[in-house]
Order: structure tokens, then sequence, then C-alpha cells
């Protein structure tokens, strides 16, 4: 054992064994353990069971396959042809997902995948769904979702109707149909953040959400220059002090979530995102599903390393904490006002797609990430 990470995972191994290999050196030495070309189209979005055993992806062939994330095989696959899918969540209840429509209407469907059979449909959303995660709070029968018709939903999965809508208003003259919007838990589940318009960051009270924002800041412009909008957001697990706010261009903001400060910018993955013809005449949901949804963008379970799939089909990471402290030293030198450079990634896992990938999870209880483009690659670390 490396003398100088040595105390560091004896003290991790007492909390949590999984983290044992979240070192730098593991983290550095990802490679490919297994990849399956299933899908026709690009996978749209990656989601881990409760115990980590399993995934679920949507893809744009308009399937939900189920995989095995110990053998490294395909259990089940469905299809939505009808109304399309994305977005799928399994839930707490074993052998039920839940996934967004894409088409037709915008109803989140509740399937049971072992016997193909619908057991609700959560009506609502008059807009393209555009977040939905379950509660991660233990035992909790709640998923939440965002649209483009500008709502956030809390959802009982016992329940058709929604236990709670809120309409964020944006003070900092932004829109929905100009900027979307996105939402996400913190690890607690009991604060959810919402980035409306693309202009606007609020942060609210799960328990209250009605009573409005607890605490909202503006999205700084230098994010959101030629027409960029926030495509998703997400905050870091374990101890959600940092959000995540995926950027259309490619660029992932780095925010304080106490504060709701920009904190660092790390660079994109995708060039081509960054200089797209004619981009500032692409409705903001266009350019959010261009970016995914910012479903390419994903953390380790300690939250101290970022991955994001790039467009060349690599897989690129950050050692998070370090950047934060380098983008705090800067912040404190200078006045403020000058701009935060992008942050290069510090390393490219070992292999690639064969084509730009769209989706990224990390699994939450084994050492393993699983990402996607139109195949499905299992990555673990060869340390």
């Amino acid at each position: 054992m490396d003398p100088e990470l040595g105390a560091e995972t004896l003290a991790i191994l007492r909390k949590d064994p999984l983290k044992q290999a979240l070192t730098r050196a593991a983290i550095k030495d990802f490679q490919i353990s297994k990849l399956l070309a299933d899908n026709k189209a690009a996978i749209t979005s990656l989601d881990h069971d409760l115990s980590g055993a399993r995934c679920v992806t949507t893809s744009l062939d308009e399937s939900l396959r189920i995989y095995d994330c110990v053998r490294g095989t395909r259990e089940h696959v469905s299809y939505s042809k009808k109304y399309g899918c994305n977005l799928a969540q399994f839930t707490t209840h074993p052998g039920y997902i839940a996934y967004a429509s894409t088409k037709i209407n915008d109803t989140i469907r509740y399937l049971s995948y072992e016997t193909n059979q619908y057991l609700r449909y959560f009506v609502g959303h008059k807009g393209m769904v555009t977040s939905l995660q379950r509660s991660p709070i233990p035992g909790s029968g709640t998923i939440l979702s965002a649209a483009m018709d500008g709502t956030v939903d809390l959802w009982d999965l016992e329940q058709v109707n929604p236990v709670s809508v809120v309409k964020p208003s944006c003070d900092s003259g932004g829109s929905i149909e100009a900027g979307g919007i996105a939402a996400a838990y913190d690890p607690s589940g009991t604060a959810i953040a919402v980035a409306v318009g693309s202009t606007e960051i609020q942060l609210f009270d799960v328990r209250k959400l009605t009573r409005g924002p607890f605490m909202s800041s503006p999205v700084e412009n230098q994010l959101t220059e030629g027409g960029v909008v926030v495509a998703g957001v997400q905050f870091l697990p374990t101890v959600g002090d940092h959000l995540l706010l995926a950027m259309s261009n490619g660029t992932i903001a780095v925010l304080d979530a106490f504060t709701l400060k920009r904190q660092a910018v790390l660079s994109s993955t995708w060039p081509g995102a960054a200089s797209a013809p004619n981009n500032t005449d692409l409705s903001a949901l266009e350019k959010m599903q261009r970016s995914f949804l910012g479903q390419n963008v994903t953390a380790a379970p300690d939250g101290k390393t970022v991955i994001v799939g790039g467009e060349s089909g690599d897989i690129a990471f950050w050692h998070i904490q370090e950047v934060l402290s380098s983008g705090a030293r800067h912040l404190n030198s200078s006045s403020g006002s000058k701009p935060l450079a992008p942050v290069r990634p510090d390393g490219n896992w070992n292999g690639s797609h064969d084509g730009p990938v769209s989706a990224c999870a990390f699994n939450p209880h084994m050492m393993e990430c699983v990402s996607g483009s139109r195949s499905l690659a299992l990555w673990t670390t060869a340390t």
C-alpha cells in the first residue's frame, strides 16, 4: 500500500468500505471492463438502483434497458415507442422504474419492468420534463420533477396527482422559454436546487416548497454569454456542499451550495458545443437536449472527483477538492471580478466509446462507473 495513502485509506474503511479504492491512483486507473452494444441510438440517461446491482438506461431508440452491474449483462428490455422515454429512475419499490415521456404528452410513467405493466401515470406537466430524480431519503416514495411548463413537482408514488407544485418566478429577468429549467435534490433529500431560466439559482426547503425559495442568486453572465443555458444541475454527493451546473457549451460551473457563488469552471469536453452554428437560434429546450440535460456529468460517491463524458468518446475527470482550493486562492488574491479560467481535466480514463458520451453514472455502492453513447461501458479500476 502507498504509505502516503495508508492513513487516509484506513480512515475511509472505518466509514465505508466502498471508498477504500476512491484514491487518486484508483481514479486515474479506471478502464473499460465490459462494453455492451445493444442500442441503435444514443443512450440519454443512466440510473442505479438502491443496491447498485442494476442500472437502467433510456435511449433515443425509445428503449429502456436493465443491466446487471455485477455480471455486466443485460437483464431486460422494454420499449416506449408511442410516448418515448428519458430520465428513467429506479424507485424505492424493487422492480419498478419511473421515466419521462418525450412525445405526445408530458406524463411521467411508472412501470414494472418485470411484468412490463404500468402501475400508475403521473399527469400534471404541460411541457417537456427536463429533470426527474427519486428522493435520496431512505424508504421515501417521492420523486422530483421539473418541466418546461415552469413547474417543479413532488410526486408520491402512491398518488396520481403531485403532492406539491411550485412555479418559481425569476427576479433576474429570465424566462423558462429562453433559459429552461432544471432541478435536483441535495444528498439529504431536504432541499432542492432549481436553475430557473438560466439566470437564477434558487434553493427550496422540500417541506415548505410552496413558500418559495429560502435563498436565490443570479447566474453569472459570464457563464451564459452567447446564449448558453443551464442543461442540468446536481449536488456533489455525500456532503452536498457544492452544486454542479452543466452548461450547454459543455463547461461545468461549480457553485458553493451555501452561498450560490461560483467557485470554479471545468473546461468543456464538447468543443463542438461551443462553436455550434446558429447556436443562439436554438430554443432553450433544444440546447438542453443537445447537452443531454447534463446526464453526461457524474461524481464519485465521496464527492471528491467529477467525471464527464466527452464529445470524442473519452471520459475526463477532475479532483474537485484541489480545483476548489485553487479557485479559492484565485478569488482571494483578486478582486473577484476577473473571470476564473476554465480548469482542464486532471486526466482521462484509459479507453473510449466509438461516439460522443451522452450519459455517465458512478455506482453508489460498487467501484464502478457506467457510461453510455450508442454502447454501454462498465468501467472499473485496475488498481
